[in-house]
């Protein structure tokens, strides 16, 4: 008798409908939002004068450093000495002046960013979930994978503006950690920075 005939393979799931992708810049998205651009302007406030303090500080010292430049071949020794020490010395207290207000200001940035970033995590989930998103993609890296999207999968606006009526109040807290994909950490450098110092001649 002839052999019995080969099992048909397993039927394999199909996709309910098509994948939808949704492209963002999220660092843009956040610090566009009203806690983003109040968040900017609140950091510009408590560090923008000791970053033109520190600017001034830098200013003199490249005043000295011409001047002592310019005297090289007329001015006495002792006074070229005492030009170098004074350079020597106000550029560590600069030095050090700008390690410490670099220091604040980047704890302040991670304090008032940790915050926004469980904002809009939230903010992008619910999005996600509203508009049946399998995959947001953050294109605002300059390392990004992506080679190329359509204009039309960019939800950055979007977002901003689904924040925006999240939170209309500046200062609202966020919620609960939302489930799924985490966006991608906001810029730093919210703040001025402080000056390129060069190092100290000994």
């Amino acid at each position: 008798t002839p052999g019995a005939p080969p099992a048909a393979p397993p039927a394999t799931a199909s996709i309910a409908g098509p994948i939808k992708i949704g492209v963002i810049q999220a660092e843009l998205a956040l610090l566009q939002t009203r806690d983003g651009q109040a968040a900017k302007a609140d950091m510009d406030k408590k560090f923008g004068p000791k970053a033109e303090v520190l600017q001034k500080q830098k200013a003199d010292i490249d005043d000295l450093q011409n001047k002592l430049e310019r005297g090289s071949t007329t001015m006495a020794q002792a006074a070229k000495d005492e030009l170098q020490r004074q350079i020597t010395t106000k550029t560590k207290n600069l030095q050090r002046e700008a390690q410490d207000f670099q220091d604040e200001q980047q704890a302040e940035e991670n304090k008032v960013l940790a915050e926004l970033e469980e904002k809009m995590k939230a903010v992008i989930a619910k999005y996600a979930s509203d508009n049946g998103l399998s995959l947001i993609l953050n294109v605002a890296s300059e390392n990004t994978p992506v080679l190329w999207m359509s204009q039309q999968l960019d939800i950055t606006q979007p977002i901003i503006e689904a924040y925006d009526k999240a939170y209309p109040n500046k200062g609202m807290a966020a919620p609960a950690r939302a489930p799924g994909a985490a966006a991608p950490k906001p810029p730093a450098a919210t703040a001025p920075k402080p000056p390129a110092v060069p190092p100290a001649k000994p």
